[in-house]
């Protein structure tokens, strides 16, 4: 299995930094990710720059996909990043961030089993774009992609960005893929919405590479729980947490009311990193259940 296998393997929910130092990895990554879609009914949107739509087309032809159908139909689109992300030529987080929002409402309309976006991060690396702000828009499509209806794949080419700065926002994602990203089948982290009772269901693992997720994820978990009702954050699927998770996991609660989410599913060994780092917050904890 090759880190390729991940963009075969995306479900919704699932935000993958993909990092490439060849245009044909980049092109397999997106070929891969439509071509899945598509065939799992999900609506398709792909912001594309370094990957022009043309080579896009080109290789999903050459997969045998029927993107004239799909294009016709609305199932598939293909929008040179300029036209959207960059409004008279500058970096505007809060509109691309507003943009993509807007299509997550419509990802659940009849007929779309939910939406996938393809984000080509070139041009804003060519730009130099700040890695700071760079990863507080990882985070803010983070918080969007933890609804659950939708996946996102953020393509970062290593030839325009140091190695230091692609590890810094692709801490921002769930997932990395690429050269030095190893052969992990699924990604580390994965975060399931929840509406009865309303809250986060988190799964994997979270280490160095994922941490600024997991922080984003939980950035508004508590306002989803109805006025009088506490969010759930359920953790009895986490595998493994570092420090700086535990932090997160118990900053949660922090913001008054503190009594607003409650974390339930804890394995002694959270318990117990949990109480080492301590929990300030007042945030209620529950063990786990089994």
């Amino acid at each position: 299995m090759t880190a390729v296998g991940v963009a075969d393997q995306v479900r919704l929910g699932d935000h993958v930094c993909w990092t490439y130092d060849e245009r044909t990895e980049g092109l397999d990554a997106v070929g891969r990710f439509v071509t899945g879609g598509l065939r799992l009914g999900h609506r398709i949107l792909c912001f594309l720059d370094a990957l022009t739509p043309d080579a896009v087309l080109a290789d999903l032809a050459a997969r045998g996909v029927p993107t004239g159908s799909a294009l016709a139909d609305g199932r598939l689109r293909l929008i040179p990043a300029g036209g959207s992300h960059r409004p008279q030529g500058g970096w505007d987080r809060p509109r691309m961030v507003a943009a993509l929002a807007a299509e997550t409402a419509r990802a659940g309309h009849p007929g779309y089993a939910g939406l996938r976006l393809v984000g080509d991060m070139a041009w804003a690396l060519r730009a130099g774009t700040p890695v700071a702000e760079l990863q507080r828009y990882e985070s803010q499509v983070d918080a969007l992609v933890s609804g659950g209806r939708i996946a996102a794949l953020c393509l970062y080419d290593r030839r325009l960005c140091a190695g230091e700065q692609i590890r810094a926002v692709a801490a921002a994602h769930t997932v990395t893929a690429g050269p030095d990203a190893g052969r992990r089948r699924t990604p580390l982290l994965r975060a399931y919405r929840m509406t009865d009772p309303c809250g986060l269901r988190l799964v994997g693992e979270v280490d160095r590479s994922n941490g600024d997720a997991l922080s984003a994820m939980l950035s508004d978990v508590a306002g989803w729980a109805p006025a009088g009702r506490r969010a759930v954050l359920d953790v009895s699927e986490l595998a493994f947490a570092d420090v700086r998770a535990a932090y997160a996991l118990l900053g949660v609660g922090a913001v008054p009311p503190s009594d607003r989410v409650r974390l339930v599913g804890c394995r002694p060994a959270l318990r117990r990193l949990l109480d080492l780092v301590g929990q300030g917050s007042g945030m209620e904890t529950v063990g786990d259940p089994a």
